[in-house]
């Protein structure tokens, strides 16, 4: 098992205020960037709300309730920091701030938990949990990955694995960037940067968006593997029973696409078990 080289990279005061934004390899701002204002636009994101996604403007946030949103233990949202929503695909359209009022890791891993001292105006999206039966259900899924400069593209989820990065240990999707995807996603294709951890990925599920991973890391190169370039995000799914005991202080909880079945936890246990481990490095922030 080769030794993790690279220490898990936290935003410091002095770092770079303008991160790279996540590459799309045929981007187009037209077709990936959400605020795009030209009269050509063509969002790939259409029809699908994004406006539950806010940011600080450096950091970011993911509602999945009135007042409760997730992000990456590593990267989130500081106590007092203001998250904005935007209703809709433009800058020029309402939007709605509010301030952090707490927020905790959940377990070891990077996921992160927060919370605002009100509920948020209802005209933003609440995110549902994708809880498929069976974790290998979700290989093959065209992934919606939302980045640094408000940037939507897609991917393929490849598969499941458990990861140490730094301090925290968690569950994670992980998909490549090698322009070989099943099904095809084009252009469209995605890689993470510096700025994107914390940042979501959606499958979609009901007509609608369903969270399915927060953005953590990164690798360039896995020696002896075919996958080159990979990303791999938190597994939100693998931790419903955590997040919901966090959201159940303030009486809230998540919505679950579909509804709740078989025991999703064990069937994720089975799967890690027999997964590759695999190691990767932060996104640097």
């Amino acid at each position: 098992m080769k030794r993790l080289l690279l220490a898990l990279c936290i935003l410091l005061p002095f770092a770079v205020s303008s991160p790279a934004a996540m590459v799309v390899r045929n981007f187009q701002a037209l077709r990936h960037d959400r605020f795009y204002s030209g009269n050509d636009k063509a969002f790939v994101g259409d029809p699908y709300d994004f406006s539950g996604v806010g940011s600080t403007g450096v950091t970011w946030a993911t509602l999945v309730s009135d007042c409760y949103f997730i992000s990456a233990a590593h990267f989130h949202p500081a106590i007092s920091d203001n998250v904005t929503f935007y209703e809709a695909n433009s800058l020029l359209g309402p939007s709605h701030s509010y301030a952090v009022t707490g927020g905790q890791q959940i377990g070891n891993t990077d996921l992160w938990v927060g919370w605002f001292g009100l509920a948020v105006d209802a005209s933003i999206a609440r995110y549902s949990i994708l809880d498929l039966p069976n974790a290998s259900d979700y290989f093959g899924l065209v992934q919606y990955n939302y980045g640094v400069n408000n940037r939507v593209g897609r991917n393929v989820t490849e598969g499941i694995s458990t990861e140490t990065v730094g301090p925290s240990t968690g569950v994670v999707w992980y998909a490549d960037y090698d322009n070989n995807d099943t099904p095809s996603v084009g252009g469209d294709e995605t890689f993470l940067q510096s700025g994107d951890s914390g940042a979501p990925t959606f499958n979609i599920a009901a007509g609608g968006l369903a969270l399915i991973g927060i953005h953590w890391a990164i690798s360039d190169n896995f020696p002896g593997t075919d996958e080159g370039e990979i990303f791999v995000d938190s597994a939100v799914p693998a931790y419903i029973s955590d997040i919901t005991g966090v959201l159940d202080d303030k009486g809230q909880s998540l919505t679950l696409v579909p509804e709740p079945g078989a025991a999703v936890l064990l069937l994720f246990g089975s799967a890690i078990a027999l997964a590759r481990r695999r190691r990767a490095r932060p996104i640097k922030a």
